[in-house]
């Protein structure tokens, strides 16, 4: 039974590797955003994209106030992320970032390796478009 359990495991961290960019990941990298079908589109020189576009983020996910499209869109929308987060997985963003569960588990310990700072960035960069978001609110009230 452990075998199969290991199958299983191989086989959806294979399905993921494939579905957030897998090898050609570093290929799509070189190219233009808008260059091939299915490529990371970008519509905004915001430079807090650059980050989460050098890392692969967008492989999987949108960050829609940072003007970053993903072709798959697998994910949720990392501009909400900072209460997302908190919402789906009951912990601050801080310490999901730290110790991430479920899929996010295995993309940030075996896909796209995050140094403390790099952490630190993306952190600061998701709440800052929280309070903006809340900002945006406040004053359209």
């Amino acid at each position: 039974m452990a075998s199969h359990r290991q199958t299983g495991s191989l086989l959806a961290a294979l399905v993921l590797w494939a579905a957030c960019g897998g090898a050609e990941q570093s290929e799509s990298k070189s190219q233009p955003p808008a260059a091939a079908p299915g490529a990371v589109q970008v519509t905004s020189a915001d430079p807090r994209a650059a980050l989460f576009i050098g890392k692969g983020c967008p492989q999987c996910h949108s960050i829609s106030a940072l003007g970053v499209k993903s072709p798959a869109e697998v994910g949720p929308d990392l501009t909400l992320a900072y209460t997302d987060v908190q919402n789906r997985f009951g912990v601050k963003l801080e310490e999901f970032l730290n110790a991430p569960t479920g899929t996010m588990q295995i993309v940030l310990g075996h896909m796209i390796q995050l140094t403390p700072a790099e952490r630190d960035s993306i952190i600061h960069i998701l709440k800052r478009l929280h309070e903006e978001d809340e900002e945006r609110g406040e004053h359209s009230q």
